[in-house]
Protein backbone atom coordinates (compact mmCIF):
# COMPACT_ATOMS: atom_id res chain seq x y z
CA UNK A 1 0.00 0.00 0.00
CA UNK A 2 2.87 2.33 0.88
CA UNK A 3 4.25 1.89 -2.42
CA UNK A 4 0.66 2.62 -4.01
CA UNK A 5 0.44 6.02 -2.15
CA UNK A 6 3.49 6.96 -3.71
CA UNK A 7 2.93 6.48 -6.74
CA UNK A 8 0.94 9.99 -6.35
CA UNK A 9 2.65 11.61 -4.85
CA UNK A 10 4.86 13.12 -2.37
CA UNK A 11 7.75 10.82 -1.64
CA UNK A 12 10.02 8.85 -3.89
CA UNK A 13 9.11 5.28 -4.80
CA UNK A 14 10.90 2.56 -6.51
CA UNK A 15 9.01 2.71 -10.17
CA UNK A 16 8.50 -0.29 -12.29
CA UNK A 17 10.66 0.01 -15.26
CA UNK A 18 9.08 1.97 -18.04
CA UNK A 19 9.11 -0.68 -20.07
CA UNK A 20 6.57 -2.48 -18.17
CA UNK A 21 3.28 -2.72 -20.01
CA UNK A 22 0.22 -0.65 -18.06
CA UNK A 23 -1.81 -3.87 -19.78
CA UNK A 24 0.53 -6.54 -18.05
CA UNK A 25 0.02 -4.76 -14.36
CA UNK A 26 -2.56 -6.56 -12.69
CA UNK A 27 -5.49 -4.31 -11.00
CA UNK A 28 -5.87 -4.85 -7.39
CA UNK A 29 -7.66 -2.41 -4.87
CA UNK A 30 -5.85 0.73 -3.27
CA UNK A 31 -8.30 2.61 -1.47
CA UNK A 32 -9.83 5.84 -1.76
CA UNK A 33 -7.04 7.89 0.11
CA UNK A 34 -4.75 6.81 -2.85
CA UNK A 35 -6.93 8.42 -5.44
CA UNK A 36 -7.07 11.45 -2.90
CA UNK A 37 -3.54 11.91 -3.23
CA UNK A 38 -3.83 13.54 -7.17
CA UNK A 39 -7.86 13.84 -7.07
CA UNK A 40 -8.15 15.94 -4.49
CA UNK A 41 -11.44 17.60 -5.80
CA UNK A 42 -13.45 14.84 -6.24
CA UNK A 43 -11.95 12.81 -3.26
CA UNK A 44 -12.92 15.71 -0.71
CA UNK A 45 -16.77 16.21 -2.58
CA UNK A 46 -17.09 12.26 -1.71
CA UNK A 47 -16.08 12.97 1.85
CA UNK A 48 -18.92 12.87 3.71
CA UNK A 49 -21.52 11.49 0.77
CA UNK A 50 -23.97 8.87 1.30
CA UNK A 51 -21.27 6.40 -0.60
CA UNK A 52 -18.78 7.28 1.86
CA UNK A 53 -21.06 6.96 5.04
CA UNK A 54 -22.95 3.81 3.70
CA UNK A 55 -21.28 1.61 6.42
CA UNK A 56 -19.15 2.94 9.84
CA UNK A 57 -18.11 0.92 12.83
CA UNK A 58 -19.82 1.74 15.73
CA UNK A 59 -18.51 4.73 17.15
CA UNK A 60 -19.22 7.78 19.52
CA UNK A 61 -19.06 9.66 15.97
CA UNK A 62 -20.52 7.76 13.77
CA UNK A 63 -24.05 6.42 15.89
CA UNK A 64 -26.76 8.65 15.47
CA UNK A 65 -29.25 7.05 17.70
CA UNK A 66 -30.67 7.97 20.87
CA UNK A 67 -28.78 5.05 23.39
CA UNK A 68 -29.09 6.89 26.79
CA UNK A 69 -31.23 3.93 27.89
CA UNK A 70 -33.97 4.77 25.24
CA UNK A 71 -36.89 2.21 25.01
CA UNK A 72 -39.09 1.41 21.72
CA UNK A 73 -42.36 -0.70 22.27
CA UNK A 74 -43.48 -3.02 19.36
CA UNK A 75 -46.96 -4.98 19.73
CA UNK A 76 -45.91 -4.90 23.71
CA UNK A 77 -42.49 -6.42 23.27
CA UNK A 78 -40.26 -3.84 24.97
CA UNK A 79 -37.17 -3.10 23.44
CA UNK A 80 -34.03 -0.92 24.95
CA UNK A 81 -30.62 0.99 24.25
CA UNK A 82 -28.08 1.79 26.31
CA UNK A 83 -24.16 2.13 26.44
CA UNK A 84 -21.85 0.23 28.42
CA UNK A 85 -18.53 2.12 28.18
CA UNK A 86 -17.71 2.67 24.72
CA UNK A 87 -19.92 -0.05 23.75
CA UNK A 88 -23.48 0.53 21.93
CA UNK A 89 -26.24 -2.30 22.59
CA UNK A 90 -29.25 -3.33 22.22
CA UNK A 91 -31.84 -5.26 24.12
CA UNK A 92 -34.40 -7.45 22.50
CA UNK A 93 -35.43 -10.61 21.63
CA UNK A 94 -33.17 -13.03 20.03
CA UNK A 95 -33.85 -15.89 17.94
CA UNK A 96 -35.20 -18.00 20.60
CA UNK A 97 -37.57 -15.21 21.85
CA UNK A 98 -35.60 -14.66 24.91
CA UNK A 99 -34.17 -11.07 25.70
CA UNK A 100 -30.94 -10.16 25.44
CA UNK A 101 -28.52 -7.58 24.50
CA UNK A 102 -26.83 -7.01 21.65
CA UNK A 103 -23.63 -4.93 20.75
CA UNK A 104 -24.19 -2.97 17.81
CA UNK A 105 -20.82 -3.34 15.53
CA UNK A 106 -21.44 -1.22 12.80
CA UNK A 107 -23.82 1.66 11.65
CA UNK A 108 -25.69 1.13 8.08
CA UNK A 109 -26.82 4.98 6.02
CA UNK A 110 -26.37 8.16 7.93
CA UNK A 111 -29.49 10.23 6.71
CA UNK A 112 -32.92 10.18 6.68
CA UNK A 113 -32.34 6.72 8.78
CA UNK A 114 -29.63 4.77 10.20
CA UNK A 115 -29.73 1.03 10.57
CA UNK A 116 -27.49 -1.05 12.95
CA UNK A 117 -26.14 -3.95 12.22
CA UNK A 118 -25.12 -6.85 14.92
CA UNK A 119 -21.69 -9.35 14.29
CA UNK A 120 -22.02 -13.08 15.54
CA UNK A 121 -19.07 -15.55 15.70
CA UNK A 122 -20.18 -17.70 12.21
CA UNK A 123 -19.37 -14.47 10.43
CA UNK A 124 -23.42 -13.25 9.67
CA UNK A 125 -23.60 -9.69 10.09
CA UNK A 126 -27.68 -9.33 11.30
CA UNK A 127 -29.22 -5.63 11.06
CA UNK A 128 -31.79 -4.89 13.75
CA UNK A 129 -35.37 -3.54 12.63
CA UNK A 130 -34.94 -0.63 14.91
CA UNK A 131 -33.83 2.36 12.68
CA UNK A 132 -33.13 5.81 14.08
CA UNK A 133 -35.09 8.57 12.36
CA UNK A 134 -32.87 11.31 11.81
CA UNK A 135 -35.17 14.18 11.02
CA UNK A 136 -37.65 13.35 13.68
CA UNK A 137 -34.53 11.91 16.38
CA UNK A 138 -37.28 9.24 16.98
CA UNK A 139 -36.70 5.33 17.03
CA UNK A 140 -39.07 3.63 15.11
CA UNK A 141 -39.40 -0.44 13.52
CA UNK A 142 -39.20 -1.29 10.42
CA UNK A 143 -42.64 -3.38 10.01
CA UNK A 144 -44.16 -1.04 11.83
CA UNK A 145 -47.68 -2.72 10.57
CA UNK A 146 -47.07 -5.97 11.25
CA UNK A 147 -46.27 -8.24 14.04
CA UNK A 148 -42.95 -9.40 13.49
CA UNK A 149 -42.06 -12.02 16.03
CA UNK A 150 -39.52 -14.29 16.72
CA UNK A 151 -40.86 -17.30 14.43
CA UNK A 152 -41.64 -14.90 11.35
CA UNK A 153 -38.83 -15.32 8.27
CA UNK A 154 -38.64 -11.66 8.53
CA UNK A 155 -37.54 -11.55 12.38
CA UNK A 156 -33.80 -9.58 12.33
CA UNK A 157 -31.86 -12.81 13.60
CA UNK A 158 -32.87 -14.69 9.96
CA UNK A 159 -31.80 -14.62 6.33
CA UNK A 160 -33.93 -11.71 5.16
CA UNK A 161 -31.96 -9.73 7.51
CA UNK A 162 -28.27 -11.49 6.58
CA UNK A 163 -26.33 -8.13 5.49
CA UNK A 164 -23.50 -10.70 4.07
CA UNK A 165 -26.82 -11.96 1.74
CA UNK A 166 -28.82 -9.26 1.46
CA UNK A 167 -27.30 -5.27 1.86
CA UNK A 168 -23.29 -6.09 1.78
CA UNK A 169 -22.10 -5.93 -2.20
CA UNK A 170 -24.20 -2.83 -1.95
CA UNK A 171 -22.42 -0.85 0.86
CA UNK A 172 -18.88 -1.87 0.53
CA UNK A 173 -16.08 -2.20 -1.93
CA UNK A 174 -14.54 -4.96 -3.41
CA UNK A 175 -17.07 -7.23 -1.38
CA UNK A 176 -16.37 -11.33 -0.88
CA UNK A 177 -19.17 -12.75 0.56
CA UNK A 178 -17.39 -15.69 0.99
CA UNK A 179 -20.24 -18.24 1.97
CA UNK A 180 -19.25 -21.79 3.02
CA UNK A 181 -22.04 -24.31 2.32
CA UNK A 182 -20.30 -26.56 4.00
CA UNK A 183 -19.90 -24.84 7.40
CA UNK A 184 -23.07 -22.45 6.99
CA UNK A 185 -20.46 -19.56 7.59
CA UNK A 186 -19.45 -16.35 6.21
CA UNK A 187 -15.42 -15.24 6.08
CA UNK A 188 -16.65 -12.03 3.85
CA UNK A 189 -14.27 -9.33 3.16
CA UNK A 190 -13.73 -6.44 1.61
CA UNK A 191 -11.21 -3.56 0.39
CA UNK A 192 -13.17 -0.68 2.31
CA UNK A 193 -15.90 -0.70 4.65
CA UNK A 194 -17.92 1.74 2.36
CA UNK A 195 -18.80 2.49 -1.05
CA UNK A 196 -14.95 3.94 -1.98
CA UNK A 197 -13.84 5.63 -5.07
CA UNK A 198 -12.91 1.92 -6.42
CA UNK A 199 -16.53 1.20 -6.01
CA UNK A 200 -17.47 2.84 -9.21
CA UNK A 201 -14.35 3.08 -11.16
CA UNK A 202 -12.63 -0.43 -10.39
CA UNK A 203 -9.49 -1.16 -8.77
CA UNK A 204 -6.88 1.25 -9.14
CA UNK A 205 -3.49 0.21 -8.99
CA UNK A 206 -3.07 -0.16 -12.83
CA UNK A 207 -4.09 3.60 -12.86
CA UNK A 208 -1.41 4.24 -10.43
CA UNK A 209 1.20 2.87 -12.03
CA UNK A 210 0.43 3.89 -15.62
CA UNK A 211 0.00 7.44 -14.26
CA UNK A 212 3.52 7.34 -12.41
CA UNK A 213 5.27 5.17 -15.40
CA UNK A 214 3.64 7.45 -18.09
CA UNK A 215 2.30 4.43 -19.81
CA UNK A 216 -1.57 5.09 -19.55
CA UNK A 217 -3.84 3.69 -21.88
CA UNK A 218 -6.93 5.01 -23.71
CA UNK A 219 -8.77 3.20 -20.42
CA UNK A 220 -6.84 5.12 -18.27
CA UNK A 221 -5.77 1.81 -16.91
CA UNK A 222 -9.26 0.84 -15.53
CA UNK A 223 -11.35 -1.53 -16.85
CA UNK A 224 -14.35 0.46 -17.21
CA UNK A 225 -15.15 3.81 -18.32
CA UNK A 226 -17.87 6.22 -16.71
CA UNK A 227 -17.73 9.31 -18.79
CA UNK A 228 -20.35 8.57 -20.89
CA UNK A 229 -20.95 12.52 -22.31
CA UNK A 230 -17.25 13.31 -22.14
CA UNK A 231 -17.52 13.81 -26.15
CA UNK A 232 -21.35 15.33 -25.56
CA UNK A 233 -23.02 18.94 -25.56
CA UNK A 234 -26.29 19.29 -24.91
CA UNK A 235 -27.74 21.90 -27.75
CA UNK A 236 -30.67 23.64 -26.57
CA UNK A 237 -33.67 23.21 -29.65
CA UNK A 238 -35.27 27.00 -29.31
CA UNK A 239 -38.50 25.74 -30.71
CA UNK A 240 -38.87 22.68 -28.54
CA UNK A 241 -37.68 24.29 -25.75
CA UNK A 242 -35.66 20.44 -25.06
CA UNK A 243 -31.71 20.29 -25.71
CA UNK A 244 -30.50 17.80 -27.53
CA UNK A 245 -27.36 15.51 -27.44
CA UNK A 246 -24.93 16.09 -30.13
CA UNK A 247 -23.49 13.43 -31.32
CA UNK A 248 -27.12 11.73 -31.32
CA UNK A 249 -25.37 8.44 -30.43
CA UNK A 250 -23.60 7.15 -27.38
CA UNK A 251 -21.60 4.09 -27.27
CA UNK A 252 -23.31 1.74 -24.58
CA UNK A 253 -23.33 3.85 -21.87
CA UNK A 254 -21.61 3.06 -19.15
CA UNK A 255 -23.20 4.75 -16.08
CA UNK A 256 -26.01 3.28 -15.72
CA UNK A 257 -24.58 -0.08 -15.47
CA UNK A 258 -22.11 0.63 -13.21
CA UNK A 259 -25.08 2.50 -11.38
CA UNK A 260 -27.48 -0.04 -11.60
CA UNK A 261 -25.39 -2.51 -10.05
CA UNK A 262 -26.44 -1.36 -6.56
CA UNK A 263 -29.66 1.07 -7.72
CA UNK A 264 -31.67 -1.81 -9.12
CA UNK A 265 -33.89 -4.37 -8.23
CA UNK A 266 -31.61 -7.40 -9.01
CA UNK A 267 -30.15 -10.81 -7.82
CA UNK A 268 -26.35 -11.74 -7.76
CA UNK A 269 -25.34 -14.34 -9.78
CA UNK A 270 -21.71 -14.53 -8.92
CA UNK A 271 -19.69 -13.90 -5.93
CA UNK A 272 -17.47 -10.55 -7.00
CA UNK A 273 -18.30 -8.41 -9.81
CA UNK A 274 -16.22 -7.71 -13.28
CA UNK A 275 -16.19 -3.78 -13.72
CA UNK A 276 -17.12 -2.73 -17.47
CA UNK A 277 -19.35 -5.71 -18.69
CA UNK A 278 -23.28 -5.55 -18.79
CA UNK A 279 -24.72 -5.76 -15.59
CA UNK A 280 -27.22 -8.58 -16.77
CA UNK A 281 -23.88 -10.27 -17.33
CA UNK A 282 -23.59 -10.79 -13.63
CA UNK A 283 -26.67 -10.18 -12.08
CA UNK A 284 -30.36 -10.69 -12.40
CA UNK A 285 -32.05 -7.50 -12.98
CA UNK A 286 -35.76 -7.31 -12.41
CA UNK A 287 -38.34 -6.57 -15.01
CA UNK A 288 -41.33 -4.77 -14.93
CA UNK A 289 -42.99 -8.03 -12.36
CA UNK A 290 -45.76 -7.73 -10.26
CA UNK A 291 -45.67 -7.01 -7.02
CA UNK A 292 -42.40 -4.55 -7.87
CA UNK A 293 -43.97 -2.87 -10.34
CA UNK A 294 -47.40 -1.18 -11.49
CA UNK A 295 -48.55 -2.60 -15.34
CA UNK A 296 -47.39 0.69 -16.37
CA UNK A 297 -44.16 0.52 -14.99
CA UNK A 298 -44.55 2.69 -12.04
CA UNK A 299 -42.79 2.14 -9.03
CA UNK A 300 -44.61 -0.25 -6.47
CA UNK A 301 -42.46 -2.47 -4.18
CA UNK A 302 -38.91 -0.99 -3.69
CA UNK A 303 -36.90 -1.32 -6.87
CA UNK A 304 -34.26 1.41 -6.72
CA UNK A 305 -33.71 3.51 -9.94
CA UNK A 306 -32.57 1.24 -12.53
CA UNK A 307 -35.65 -0.09 -13.97
CA UNK A 308 -37.71 3.10 -13.78
CA UNK A 309 -34.59 4.97 -15.90
CA UNK A 310 -34.46 2.26 -18.57
CA UNK A 311 -38.00 3.27 -19.21
CA UNK A 312 -37.24 6.86 -19.52
CA UNK A 313 -37.10 8.87 -22.85
CA UNK A 314 -33.89 10.70 -21.18
CA UNK A 315 -32.54 7.35 -21.27
CA UNK A 316 -33.12 7.09 -25.13
CA UNK A 317 -32.13 10.54 -25.97
CA UNK A 318 -28.59 9.89 -24.27
CA UNK A 319 -29.15 11.66 -20.59
CA UNK A 320 -26.80 9.76 -18.31
CA UNK A 321 -26.87 9.89 -14.17
CA UNK A 322 -24.10 12.54 -13.68
CA UNK A 323 -25.96 14.76 -16.24
CA UNK A 324 -28.29 14.85 -13.39
CA UNK A 325 -26.76 13.85 -10.12
CA UNK A 326 -22.45 15.01 -8.97
CA UNK A 327 -21.29 11.23 -8.62
CA UNK A 328 -18.45 12.17 -5.84
CA UNK A 329 -20.33 14.41 -3.80
CA UNK A 330 -24.07 12.56 -4.55
CA UNK A 331 -25.92 15.55 -4.98
CA UNK A 332 -27.77 17.13 -7.87
CA UNK A 333 -25.90 19.43 -9.49
CA UNK A 334 -28.16 22.15 -9.08
CA UNK A 335 -28.98 23.62 -5.84
CA UNK A 336 -32.55 24.99 -4.53
CA UNK A 337 -35.71 23.89 -6.07
CA UNK A 338 -35.73 20.73 -7.83
CA UNK A 339 -36.74 22.35 -11.30
CA UNK A 340 -33.72 23.81 -11.19
CA UNK A 341 -31.78 20.67 -12.69
CA UNK A 342 -34.52 20.09 -15.16
CA UNK A 343 -33.82 23.64 -16.28
CA UNK A 344 -30.65 22.35 -17.81
CA UNK A 345 -32.15 20.75 -20.97
CA UNK A 346 -35.98 21.80 -20.16
CA UNK A 347 -36.25 25.54 -20.93
CA UNK A 348 -38.05 27.18 -18.04
CA UNK A 349 -39.84 30.15 -20.09
CA UNK A 350 -41.35 26.94 -22.48
CA UNK A 351 -41.84 24.57 -19.14
CA UNK A 352 -41.54 26.16 -15.90
CA UNK A 353 -44.58 27.83 -16.77
CA UNK A 354 -48.45 27.63 -15.95
CA UNK A 355 -49.21 27.28 -19.43
CA UNK A 356 -47.18 23.85 -19.33
CA UNK A 357 -48.24 22.88 -16.30
CA UNK A 358 -51.11 24.53 -15.61
CA UNK A 359 -51.29 25.30 -12.02
CA UNK A 360 -50.43 27.88 -9.99
CA UNK A 361 -46.63 28.70 -10.48
CA UNK A 362 -45.59 28.51 -6.33
CA UNK A 363 -47.75 25.06 -5.93
CA UNK A 364 -46.26 22.79 -8.58
CA UNK A 365 -42.97 21.36 -9.20
CA UNK A 366 -41.78 19.61 -12.09
CA UNK A 367 -41.16 16.16 -9.97
CA UNK A 368 -44.43 16.85 -8.17
CA UNK A 369 -45.95 15.82 -11.48
CA UNK A 370 -43.29 13.75 -13.85
CA UNK A 371 -41.60 11.90 -10.53
CA UNK A 372 -43.65 10.69 -8.34
CA UNK A 373 -42.39 9.92 -4.71
CA UNK A 374 -43.05 6.77 -3.13
CA UNK A 375 -41.68 6.22 1.08
CA UNK A 376 -39.58 2.75 1.49
CA UNK A 377 -38.23 1.82 4.61
CA UNK A 378 -41.00 3.88 6.48
CA UNK A 379 -39.72 7.27 6.00
CA UNK A 380 -37.01 7.19 2.66
CA UNK A 381 -38.85 9.14 0.00
CA UNK A 382 -37.30 7.48 -3.41
CA UNK A 383 -38.49 9.54 -6.67
CA UNK A 384 -39.49 7.41 -9.82
CA UNK A 385 -36.95 7.78 -12.64
CA UNK A 386 -39.03 6.93 -15.53
CA UNK A 387 -40.04 10.50 -16.28
CA UNK A 388 -43.49 9.57 -17.14
CA UNK A 389 -45.93 12.16 -18.23
CA UNK A 390 -49.39 11.39 -15.59
CA UNK A 391 -52.48 9.43 -17.20
CA UNK A 392 -54.78 9.55 -14.80
CA UNK A 393 -57.63 7.73 -17.78
CA UNK A 394 -55.17 4.63 -16.83
CA UNK A 395 -56.55 5.19 -13.56
CA UNK A 396 -59.77 4.68 -14.18
CA UNK A 397 -59.14 1.69 -16.76
CA UNK A 398 -56.81 -0.74 -15.07
CA UNK A 399 -55.86 0.86 -11.62
CA UNK A 400 -52.78 2.26 -12.00
CA UNK A 401 -52.01 5.36 -9.76
CA UNK A 402 -50.94 8.67 -11.20
CA UNK A 403 -49.36 11.37 -9.94
CA UNK A 404 -52.24 14.15 -9.58
CA UNK A 405 -53.57 11.99 -7.26
CA UNK A 406 -51.19 13.22 -4.49
CA UNK A 407 -52.87 16.58 -4.66
CA UNK A 408 -56.20 16.09 -5.83
CA UNK A 409 -56.81 12.91 -3.94
CA UNK A 410 -60.24 14.28 -2.04
CA UNK A 411 -61.90 14.90 -5.82
CA UNK A 412 -61.67 11.50 -6.67
CA UNK A 413 -60.04 9.56 -10.03
CA UNK A 414 -62.98 10.65 -12.12
CA UNK A 415 -62.79 14.31 -11.74
CA UNK A 416 -59.03 13.89 -12.18
CA UNK A 417 -59.27 12.03 -15.58
CA UNK A 418 -61.92 14.53 -16.48
CA UNK A 419 -59.80 17.74 -15.27
CA UNK A 420 -56.71 16.17 -17.45
CA UNK A 421 -58.49 16.14 -20.42
CA UNK A 422 -59.76 19.62 -20.40
CA UNK A 423 -56.26 20.52 -19.44
CA UNK A 424 -54.20 18.80 -21.81
CA UNK A 425 -56.67 17.07 -24.45
CA UNK A 426 -57.52 13.38 -24.45
CA UNK A 427 -54.51 10.87 -24.23
CA UNK A 428 -53.91 8.09 -26.72
CA UNK A 429 -55.89 4.91 -26.16
CA UNK A 430 -52.99 3.28 -26.41
CA UNK A 431 -50.60 2.16 -23.82
CA UNK A 432 -48.29 -1.20 -23.39
CA UNK A 433 -49.82 -1.36 -19.35
CA UNK A 434 -53.02 -2.45 -20.91
CA UNK A 435 -51.05 -5.36 -22.60
CA UNK A 436 -49.04 -5.78 -19.40
CA UNK A 437 -52.27 -5.62 -17.27
CA UNK A 438 -54.50 -8.19 -19.43
CA UNK A 439 -50.93 -10.39 -19.45
CA UNK A 440 -51.32 -10.60 -15.57
CA UNK A 441 -55.01 -11.06 -15.51
CA UNK A 442 -55.45 -13.08 -18.39
CA UNK A 443 -52.48 -15.40 -19.26
CA UNK A 444 -52.70 -16.56 -22.80
CA UNK A 445 -55.79 -14.43 -23.65
CA UNK A 446 -53.28 -11.55 -23.79
CA UNK A 447 -51.01 -13.07 -26.09
CA UNK A 448 -51.70 -11.17 -29.17
CA UNK A 449 -51.82 -7.81 -27.49
CA UNK A 450 -48.44 -9.01 -25.20
CA UNK A 451 -46.56 -9.68 -29.23
CA UNK A 452 -47.75 -6.37 -30.47
CA UNK A 453 -45.67 -4.54 -27.24
CA UNK A 454 -42.83 -7.27 -27.72
CA UNK A 455 -41.93 -6.52 -30.96
CA UNK A 456 -42.25 -2.36 -30.89
CA UNK A 457 -38.62 -1.34 -31.33
CA UNK A 458 -39.87 2.14 -30.29
CA UNK A 459 -40.70 1.20 -26.82
CA UNK A 460 -38.11 0.28 -23.80
CA UNK A 461 -36.21 -2.91 -23.59
CA UNK A 462 -37.04 -3.64 -20.22
CA UNK A 463 -41.40 -2.58 -21.47
CA UNK A 464 -40.79 -5.36 -24.38
CA UNK A 465 -38.83 -7.69 -22.15
CA UNK A 466 -41.73 -7.61 -19.65
CA UNK A 467 -44.29 -8.15 -22.20
CA UNK A 468 -42.35 -10.92 -23.29
CA UNK A 469 -41.81 -13.10 -20.12
CA UNK A 470 -46.06 -13.08 -19.42
CA UNK A 471 -46.36 -14.56 -22.72
CA UNK A 472 -47.76 -18.06 -22.13
CA UNK A 473 -48.37 -21.37 -23.79
CA UNK A 474 -49.96 -22.33 -26.53
CA UNK A 475 -49.17 -19.70 -29.00
CA UNK A 476 -49.87 -19.66 -32.46
CA UNK A 477 -48.08 -19.53 -35.60
CA UNK A 478 -48.17 -15.85 -35.70
CA UNK A 479 -47.50 -14.95 -31.79
CA UNK A 480 -44.64 -17.43 -31.55
CA UNK A 481 -42.91 -16.77 -34.72
CA UNK A 482 -40.84 -13.40 -33.11
CA UNK A 483 -39.28 -15.49 -30.76
CA UNK A 484 -36.73 -16.58 -32.70
CA UNK A 485 -35.85 -12.97 -33.30
CA UNK A 486 -36.34 -11.81 -30.14
CA UNK A 487 -34.08 -14.50 -28.58
CA UNK A 488 -31.35 -12.59 -30.82
CA UNK A 489 -32.12 -9.06 -29.81
CA UNK A 490 -29.43 -6.83 -28.62
CA UNK A 491 -30.61 -5.52 -25.48
CA UNK A 492 -30.11 -8.39 -22.68
CA UNK A 493 -33.47 -8.23 -20.88
CA UNK A 494 -35.50 -8.61 -24.51
CA UNK A 495 -33.70 -11.90 -24.70
CA UNK A 496 -34.24 -12.94 -20.66
CA UNK A 497 -37.77 -12.16 -21.54
CA UNK A 498 -37.39 -14.13 -24.63
CA UNK A 499 -36.61 -16.91 -22.75
CA UNK A 500 -39.11 -17.05 -20.29
CA UNK A 501 -41.89 -16.89 -23.07
CA UNK A 502 -39.46 -19.98 -24.71
CA UNK A 503 -39.74 -21.85 -21.56
CA UNK A 504 -43.56 -22.21 -21.45
CA UNK A 505 -43.40 -24.32 -25.00
CA UNK A 506 -43.48 -27.81 -25.41
CA UNK A 507 -40.24 -29.39 -24.94
CA UNK A 508 -38.88 -29.82 -28.41
CA UNK A 509 -39.51 -26.56 -29.25
CA UNK A 510 -37.67 -24.97 -26.15
CA UNK A 511 -34.49 -27.32 -27.36
CA UNK A 512 -34.62 -26.21 -30.74
CA UNK A 513 -34.98 -22.36 -29.45
CA UNK A 514 -32.39 -22.55 -26.79
CA UNK A 515 -29.92 -25.60 -27.04
CA UNK A 516 -27.95 -23.38 -29.81
CA UNK A 517 -27.68 -20.22 -28.16
CA UNK A 518 -25.65 -22.34 -25.37
CA UNK A 519 -22.65 -22.05 -27.10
Amino acid sequence: MLHVLAACGERAAEAPPKSESIAAFEATFVGSAACGACHEREFDAWQGSHHSLAMQAASEDTVLGDFDDASFNYYGRESRFFRQQEEFLIETRNAAGDLQAFKVSHVFGVEPLQQYLVSFADGRLQALPFAWDVDRARWFHLYPDEDIDYDDVLHWTGREANWNFMCAECHSTNLIKNYSVTDDQFATTWSEMNVGCEGCHGPGSAHIHGAQTGTLSDNNGFQVQLADNSDARWIMDEQSGIAARRPVAMSAPQQPEACGRCHARRGQLMDGYDYGRPLADTHRISLLDEPLYHADGQILEEVYVYGSFLQSRMYRAGVTCSDCHDPHSSTLRAAGKPSNICSACHAPDKFDVAAHHRHDQAAVECVDCHMASRNYMVIDGRRDHSFRIPRPDLTNRIGVPNACQSCHSEQGDAWIAEQAVAMFGAPSPQHFSLAIHAGRETPVVANDQLMDVATDSQLPGIVRATALSLVQAPLTREQGAPLQEQLDDPDPLVRIGAIRAASTLPAESVTALLSPRLQ
